[in-house]
C-alpha cells in the first residue's frame, strides 16, 4: 500500500486539531485559548489553509476574505451588520459584469499513483500513466473530476473512493473491466460506462464509501 501524501497528513492533522480543541471546550475542560485561535473565523482560516494546499486558490481566498471580516467585526473595526449589504452587492455585480472565462486547463500527470484531495473545493486532474497502479480520491464538501481515458492499468489495481457531502466523477477507458464494491449512505454510487468491451486488457477494483454524497464512473 502506497503512502499518504503530505498533503493528506497535513489536512488530517489539522482537522484532527481543531476537532480535539472544540471536543474539549464542549466537555467542559479549560483549555484558555484565545479568541482569535478559538472561534469560527478560526474555522474558515483552517478552511482557507485547506483549500490552498488543494491547490483550490479561489476558495482559499473567500474563506480567508470571510476570516478578516469576522476578526475585524469582533475587534470593533468594522460593523458586521454594515458590511454584509456591499458584500452582496459586490458579488451581485461580479455575476452581472463577469466576462466568459477561457477554457480551463486541466492539469496532467503521469505518476503512477494518485492521491486526490478536494475539501470544500474541487480539483479536475488528468492521468496518463503507462502502469497505473491505483489511487485515492477524497471528497468532502467539495466535488472532483478525475479523467484516466489515457491510462493504462496494472492489472489488479485498486481505486479507493471517499466522499462525505460530496461527488466525484471517474472516467476510465472502455477495455478495463471494473470490479465495484461501493456503499452508499443517503447517496449513491453508479456506474454509468458506455460501449464497454469484451475484452479487457485489466481489471480495477472499485472501492467507494459515500455518505450524503454520490459518485459515478463514465468513459
Amino acid at each position: 500500500m502506497a503512502a499518504p501524501n503530505r498533503k493528506r497528513v497535513i489536512i488530517g492533522l489539522i482537522l484532527v486539531i481543531l476537532g480535539s480543541l472544540f471536543l474539549l471546550d464542549n466537555l467542559g475542560f479549560d483549555i484558555d485559548i484565545p479568541y482569535y485561535l478559538f472561534s469560527w473565523p478560526a474555522v474558515f482560516v483552517v478552511l482557507g489553509v485547506i483549500n490552498l494546499l488543494s491547490g483550490n486558490r479561489r476558495s482559499s481566498l473567500i474563506f480567508f476574505g470571510l476570516a478578516t471580516i469576522f476578526y475585524l467585526h469582533y475587534y470593533d473595526v468594522i460593523n458586521l451588520r454594515d458590511v454584509w449589504p456591499v458584500i452582496l452587492i459586490i458579488i451581485g455585480l461580479s455575476f452581472i459584469l463577469r466576462k466568459k472565462s477561457a477554457p480551463r486547463s486541466v492539469s496532467e500527470s503521469s505518476e503512477n499513483y494518485f492521491d486526490e484531495v478536494a475539501i470544500f473545493g474541487g480539483t479536475e486532474r488528468k492521468f496518463v500513466s503507462d502502469n497505473l497502479q491505483g489511487g485515492k480520491i477524497t471528497c468532502m464538501f467539495g466535488g472532483s473530476e478525475i479523467d484516466l481515458r489515457g491510462s493504462k492499468a496494472q492489472d489488479g489495481a485498486v481505486i479507493e473512493i471517499f466522499c462525505m457531502f460530496g461527488g466525484t466523477e471517474l472516467m476510465v477507458p472502455e477495455d478495463w473491466k471494473i470490479h465495484m464494491d461501493a456503499t452508499a449512505i443517503f447517496g449513491g454510487f453508479s456506474d454509468a460506462r458506455k460501449n464497454i468491451t469484451e475484452n479487457p486488457t485489466a481489471t480495477v477494483h472499485i472501492k467507494g464509501f459515500t455518505m450524503f454524497g454520490g459518485g459515478e464512473i463514465k468513459n
